[in-house]
């Protein structure tokens, strides 16, 4: 397998995505190397961890993006967003694409229950792109496994999802560029409001040409194949609600077999790397190697990746003034001795202080360096912050989606997937976005430009009104960043 660069023109990623999605798909193994070595290096395990962690994450299309989508109502327009989301003022979760889909298309077929969407999410930013072609197959079905066609009319009677999802494209920042082809295949039992939990059952595969960079700042360049199980994950649905993220509600074990493929010098070679990923439920994920003590923590968001030989970062679940200790929602203990350097951009600045907020029922996070000394890791530095309280308000629901058209008399705008979103004078305009007033945005659309719409609001009683905005900021669109699918 030839190395992918982020140079290639449009036409040569596109013919190698489809050879590689069909190498994916049909279970073929890396070829054309010329040995398999088994000495796994400490560059192995860091280009390992760099790899897994954009298969996981939200932001680069890869599993949570695929159980974001997985848990999204769809009709023939798109996505409809009526479940937890994060907040519009989190500008990271922009990088997922999600809610500026383009070049929509959608089928159903009643013999077999499939919906297929397909789409493309695109993001264009200062130190972030991708471009990723998604398909997307799901068949909804009630407690008695029969199918349901329309399952936006229906979704209260919605209690599993069989979904398939395949994703082919590239991603590029400062620190990593790549290129991939991935399938995840879930079922998704307990959908229905008479279950608090979901169970799911699920695969990855994916293949692709991973470039970084190490800790030392050297690159990083790998081929790779790789296979992920589901062990016995779980979504609670109350934590996904109270937090507005999917990613702070997973849980469970993963298991991983990666096939590595590195080039040196004119010959390549190959080598397996096996382990789990612990899903904590906080957001984040640790990443553990067979064989091999090395400790990674993965941000499910972003995928960023950190060396837990050396780094700490978690919700502190509790305090152990006696042993100067205090306990990480992963379980992790971290000691604090008189040599430990307290942040002074931090909120708090004692372990008193600490339990003193946690008996108080508010949420510390805790990050910082230092070393393992047995099985307590002892913190050199340390930052505490106290996690700022969710202001949503109950039944709050979120939305960003391209607008399709405007009503100045009714004081509407119609989203591409069919919400009616309400403007009142109560409704706040964020400042930061590039129209104040509802005649502007429909003069933008008569003039042919894309204008999307992303804020908050609750359920309308109205007739023929799904949201009354409380909040909501109007963006112009680039038009290099698929207009003309977006309209469509």
């Amino acid at each position: 397998m030839k190395k992918i660069k982020s140079t290639y023109n449009t036409y040569s990623i596109w013919a190698l995505s489809m050879g590689i999605l069909l190498f994916v798909l049909s279970g073929c193994s890396i070829s054309g190397v010329d040995k398999q070595s088994d000495e796994i290096t400490e560059e192995d395990l860091q280009a390992a961890g760099q790899i897994l962690g954009e298969s996981l994450s939200d932001e680069t299309s890869g599993i949570m993006g695929s159980l974001n989508d997985a848990l999204t109502g769809i009709s023939s327009d798109g996505f409809v967003r009526t479940t937890a989301a994060k907040s519009m003022d989190d500008d990271d979760d922009e990088n997922s694409g999600r809610g500026r889909e383009s070049n929509f298309s959608y089928s159903y077929d009643p013999d077999t229950g499939i919906h297929t969407l397909a789409f493309l999410r695109s993001v264009t930013k200062a130190n972030f792109s991708k471009s990723v072609t998604d398909t997307l197959k799901y068949i909804f079905s009630d407690n008695n496994g029969a199918f349901i066609a329309f399952p936006r009319v229906n979704r209260e009677r919605i209690e599993t999802i069989d979904f398939k999802g395949f994703r082919e494209g590239t991603v590029n920042s400062p620190s990593r560029n790549s290129f991939f082809a991935r399938k995840d295949t879930f079922l998704i039992d307990g959908v229905s409001q008479a279950s608090n939990i979901l169970s799911i059952d699920g695969k990855h595969n994916g293949e692709g040409s991973f470039e970084g960079t190490n800790d030392e700042g050297n690159p990083l360049e790998r081929d790779y194949e790789l296979e992920i199980n589901f062990l016995n994950v779980e979504i609670d649905k109350a934590v996904v609600q109270t937090n507005q993220s999917l990613e702070q509600g997973v849980t469970g074990t993963l298991t991983y077999e990666l096939i590595v493929e590195k080039v040196n010098n004119g010959s390549s070679s190959t080598k397996t790397i096996r382990g789990t990923i612990e899903m904590n439920g906080d957001g984040s994920a640790l990443l553990r190697f067979e064989r091999f003590s090395k400790l990674f923590r993965i941000n499910l968001d972003d995928g960023d990746v950190s060396d837990q030989d050396d780094e700490f970062e978690g919700k502190v679940t509790s305090v152990n003034l006696e042993n100067s200790t205090f306990t990480l929602s992963e379980g992790r203990v971290i000691r604090i001795t008189d040599e430990t350097t307290f942040e002074n951009d931090g909120d708090l600045f004692s372990l008193q202080a600490v339990a003193e907020t946690l008996e108080a029922g508010k949420l510390v996070e805790a990050e910082g360096d230092g070393y393992k000394d047995g099985d307590v890791f002892v913190a050199t530095q340390v930052k505490f912050e106290i996690e700022e309280e969710d202001d949503s308000i109950e039944g709050e629901l979120n939305f960003d989606a391209f607008i399709s058209s405007v009503s100045l008399e009714n004081s509407t705008v119609t989203l591409q997937d069919e919400r009616v979103i309400k403007i009142t004078d109560d409704t706040v305009f964020d400042e930061s976005g590039d129209f104040m007033d509802l005649e502007s945005v429909r003069n933008a659309l008569e003039e042919g430009q894309t204008v999307a719409a992303d804020g908050k609001g609750v359920e309308s009683e109205e007739e023929g009104i799904t949201i009354v905005a409380t909040r909501i900021e109007f963006e112009l669109e680039e038009s290099d960043s698929g207009d003309d699918g977006a309209t469509d």
